[in-house]
């Protein structure tokens, strides 16, 4: 339900996360029914479909979609789905026979299905491997997005879980037997849950963040045109918030903007009462909350979380952005929004 309804799998990005989500755990789910010596109606229409053959693509989609180098991108990677299609149909065809006795295969077919089901094994473990070679070269080249870190974290759990599966059918080709996967899935069901959190919370965090910093840079910057002041040093400090953005850096210090200033600190904070009434805090925090609003207010926005604007604009917390809005405001951000 989580996968099917979520607005973070249904993102343009995301939505082959989901599918590749959603095609693991039919897999899991007929694997559970297998080891436990079950096969109800169900199962067995899901098993006349290759799914080992899907969700490796559905992934490398996904890192696709995300890459930001377009010369590493894949050319023709939805050839792909092909072999899923093509090896499903032949499987769909004997099963249909076999197991649903719907019809009889010829003898000339019958005698080649112990075959086809071999090379069935022996490209289960051939084609994750490919995928995730491919994929590895997207993810490589991922280079200011702060979903990187994360991204590449993915990539590890992924190729984890696919190269245990590939243990198995490798197993399977050998000996032709069937180990259980009871651990497999296990350990695929944890990576799930641990994926939702990831998702839901972090990733969607640092990926509105990335995209927030996008739109804002598209911005024509716009000076005040009003101000009241003939301090020079005080109008270079607003040119360093209007068009540089200073404020936006969480890290940001009085005394690395009077090094930019080249003044004192304590001249800055002089400056800044001469012309505020206040501190520094409040004057950097007072810009901060007038970027989110003006962000709250402009409906390309819309689509991102309160906590993520506020921490694009500078501040370092959930708290630290709901205390200062509030006391620029006199309302928190959600009430602000709704008014």
């Amino acid at each position: 339900m989580v996968i099917l309804f979520s607005k973070f799998f249904r993102s343009k990005h995301n939505n082959y996360l989901g599918y590749t989500l959603l095609i693991i755990a039919i897999v899991g789910i007929n694997n559970w029914f297998w080891d436990r010596g079950s096969n109800p109606t169900i199962i067995s229409l899901l098993d006349l479909f290759l799914w080992q053959f899907l969700y490796p693509v559905t992934l490398l989609h996904f890192f696709q979609k995300t890459s930001e180098d377009e010369t590493k991108k894949i050319v023709g990677i939805k050839y792909l789905y092909l072999l899923f299609i093509v090896l499903s149909a032949c499987n769909s065809i004997i099963s249909l026979s076999t197991i649903f006795n719907l019809y009889s295969l010829p003898q000339t077919i019958c005698t080649h299905v112990d075959q086809f089901y071999k090379a069935i094994s022996f490209l289960s473990v051939i084609f994750p491997i490919y995928t995730i070679i491919l994929s590895y070269r997207l993810v490589l080249h991922h280079k200011n997005n702060p979903s990187k870190k994360w991204l590449r974290q993915l990539w590890i759990y992924f190729s984890i879980l696919m190269l245990f599966g590939v243990a198995f059918e490798l197993h399977r080709f050998l000996y032709s037997e069937k180990l259980p996967f009871t651990y497999l899935w296990t350990f695929a069901s944890i990576f799930l849950y641990w994926l939702v959190y990831k998702g839901f919370y972090q990733f969607k965090l640092s990926n509105d963040r990335y995209e927030i910093r996008t739109i804002a840079k598209k911005e024509k910057n716009q000076l005040a045109s009003n101000r009241n002041t003939k301090n020079t040093h005080f109008n270079k400090l607003l040119l360093l918030i209007e068009k540089e953005k200073i404020h936006h850096d969480p890290n940001l210090s009085r005394d690395n903007v009077a090094e930019q200033l080249e003044i004192s600190s304590g001249y800055l904070s002089q400056i800044i009462k001469e012309n505020t009434s206040g501190s520094f805090s409040d004057f950097i925090n007072y810009h901060r909350v007038k970027d989110i609003k003006a962000m709250i207010k402009d409906p390309r926005f819309d689509n991102y979380s309160l906590l993520s604007i506020g921490l694009e604009c500078g501040f370092n917390s959930k708290t630290s952005f709901y205390i200062n809005f509030k006391k620029e405001t006199g309302l928190t951000p959600n009430q602000y929004k709704n008014k």
